[in-house]
């Protein structure tokens, strides 16, 4: 992140960050060195230097030419920073508040759309999971975050096992699957080409996804979540019995 961002992250505009920036590497500077530094245009630079003399961050040094320099500018700036972190926690305060177990108790079926926001979704799941999670793979998708909350999950005591084609192409992803903690058995072809992909989550919840072959575009896959009670136990007796149909992983 350089000097602009990080003004701006703090609240500043663009020109009032490029203004700083400017101060903070010539130190002493008039409004035309400033303006040729910066990029500012002068008719935008006066009105913003106003505003920053006013709030006591910059000051007039000398009177001919006109030179102007950065004043408090540490105090200034952590002001600015404190000012965000309370807001940020005024933020989590307030998401304590929001109870969310209506809105999920009421959709019987939601459709997500997109590997993203499916990858997002399932990170959400396996957080919450208590008890059990039950998965078929397909092509063992790696990604840091999934494997993380995965192993977080195993190591709080959550029984996760997982079935998936394994192959010279999936082999390594599903190594890494495995040495987060998760159960796997290779999937038995003689159940059918193409596993369906889905999960189950306590009992509570299972997902569906269709992707490739069936759908080419990973912006186009699609997942089904439900906590439908009799679809949520068919797949669950699905994955077991597919369970003992497939051999163990070893590596």
């Amino acid at each position: 992140m350089d000097r602009c961002d990080f003004f701006k992250n703090l609240g500043f505009s663009e020109y009032e960050s490029k203004l700083i920036s400017s101060l903070v590497k010539l130190k002493t500077a008039d409004v035309k060195e400033i303006s040729l530094d910066s990029n500012v245009p002068r008719n935008k630079l006066y009105a913003i230097m106003r505003k920053f003399e006013e709030e006591g961050l910059i000051s007039l040094v000398s009177i001919e030419p006109k030179k102007y320099k950065l004043i408090n500018f540490d105090s200034y700036i952590k002001d600015k920073i404190k000012e965000k972190e309370d807001n940020l926690k005024e933020l989590k305060e307030a998401s304590k508040s929001l109870d969310n177990t209506d809105v999920e108790g009421q959709f019987v079926f939601s459709l997500i759309k997109g590997q993203k926001a499916i990858m997002n979704k399932l990170v959400e799941l396996n957080k919450n999971a208590r008890k059990e999670i039950l998965g078929v793979q397909r092509n063992w998708k790696y990604w840091g975050e999934g494997v993380r909350e995965m192993g977080k999950s195993v190591k709080r005591g959550v029984n996760v096992r997982l079935i998936g084609v394994i192959n010279s192409e999936t082999l390594n992803r599903a190594e890494e699957w495995k040495k987060a903690g998760c159960k796997i058995k290779v999937y038995n072809q003689k159940l059918g080409k193409y596993p369906l992909r889905f999960s189950v989550f306590d009992r509570k919840y299972a997902r569906i996804t269709i992707g490739k072959p069936e759908i080419k575009e990973s912006k186009d896959y699609i997942t089904i979540l439900t906590d439908s009670k009799p679809l949520v136990n068919m797949l669950r007796n699905q994955f077991l019995q597919m369970w003992k149909e497939c051999e163990s992983f070893k590596f």
